[in-house]
């Protein structure tokens, strides 16, 4: 069965990346640093665009960068990585969302795949079925 993510990780990637960096200026803008969870909840919902449009590894990559960006800009100040006991709560909220993304991704990439797809590997030989006798064929050799 494929079902490829519609963007490549090399775009999925920095695509990513410019969100998470967007949403957390949005975030710090509107007083994230007072209340962190504006943060996690915009940088969640970058994760799980990113989960639902490209590859694992992008994915991945882009749940650590966001993680940083929360714990450097949002928890700590001036890019500081801060690793506290809230900041490994929010690494732990990050990753269980981009695991749940990118699980709803390929579901919906596996239910939409066309059904010869999701039957026949084709990499995988198969073995051609005969064909059904007919109602004609019965009648000429009877």
């Amino acid at each position: 069965m494929r079902t490829s993510a519609p963007m490549p990780g090399g775009v999925g990637f920095p695509f990513g990346v410019v969100l998470g960096v967007a949403a957390t200026a949005v975030a710090v803008a509107l007083g994230a640093t007072s209340q962190p969870i504006l943060s996690v909840i915009a940088l969640v919902a970058v994760v799980d665009i990113t989960a639902m449009t490209t590859t694992v590894t992008a994915t991945a990559a882009t749940t650590a960068v966001c993680w940083c960006l929360h714990a450097g800009f949002v928890l700590g100040r001036h890019g500081d990585l801060v690793f506290t006991p809230q900041s490994r709560g929010d690494a732990v909220v990050l990753v269980l969302c981009a695991l749940a993304g990118l699980a709803l991704a390929s579901t919906i990439r596996a239910a939409r795949a066309p059904l010869h797809e999701r039957e026949h590997d084709p990499d995988t030989p198969s073995i051609p079925v005969q064909r059904a006798r007919t109602v004609g064929d019965l009648v000429k050799n009877a």
